[in-house]
């Protein structure tokens, strides 16, 4: 439940920033005020030893948990891009999420997912609208692929404030993402220390090793 509501915080937070605007905020869509471009089959290249890193689905969807290296840089992707997932199966945790690019000549953009960049937004501040937006995930049609068109995404409506509120706005809410960042962490550890303990009584249980004490831990 405490995970649940950390999370819920954030996007309860995130939601009223671009629903409650103030004023001088201009609505655009991404067509208009963004360069959007598709990124290139890589599975014919696909090296582990290789010195690029392609940006597919699984790296987005798993916070660069899951890497895939190539030595071929195909579509290569720009410090401040934004690679977004454009394909998923139903349901999924990947369609429309985010990846900002943190340094050049490092990563290769994969089919099926685009890069989206711009000189009218402040970067963190674009990702934030575009991560998981509400507008993209509704095309998701639950049927056996969901897949986001490029007139789709180009259609996505933005709101676009003056730089310097992007950049406030962006500050706030990094502060907060770190937060719940920190409080996720701290549960989950929790919840790994407790499966932990239990594991070890339930041992002790069925050993005949069970003291009072732990007895008294468990209750």
């Amino acid at each position: 439940k405490n995970l649940k509501n950390a999370r819920e915080l954030f996007d309860s937070y995130l939601n009223k920033v671009f629903s409650q605007r103030g004023e001088g905020w201009k609505e655009t869509t991404l067509g208009e005020s963004c360069e959007f471009s598709n990124g290139k089959a890589h599975e014919k290249s696909i090296d582990e030893n290789g010195v690029f890193i392609v940006v597919n689905s699984k790296f987005i969807s798993q916070a660069g948990a899951v890497v895939k290296r190539t030595n071929e840089l195909k579509h290569p992707l720009n410090i401040g891009d934004i690679a977004m997932v454009m394909s998923d199966v139903p349901n999924g945790k990947a369609l429309a999420k985010c990846f900002i690019v943190p340094e050049e000549n490092k990563y290769s953009l994969n089919q099926r997912i685009c890069s989206i960049k711009s000189d009218l937004f402040f970067t963190q501040f674009l990702y934030y609208q575009l991560n998981r937006n509400p507008f993209l995930l509704a095309f998701d049609n639950k049927g056996s692929q969901a897949n986001l068109r490029k007139d789709e995404i180009l259609s996505c409506p933005l709101w676009l404030p003056s730089i310097e509120k992007q950049q406030e706005i962006s500050s706030k809410l990094d502060s907060l993402m770190n937060h719940t960042d920190s409080l996720l962490d701290a549960y989950n550890n929790k919840l790994a220390s407790l499966d932990e303990l239990k594991q070890s009584l339930l041992q002790k249980a069925f050993s005949g090793e069970l003291t009072e004490e732990d007895e008294g831990i468990a209750a």
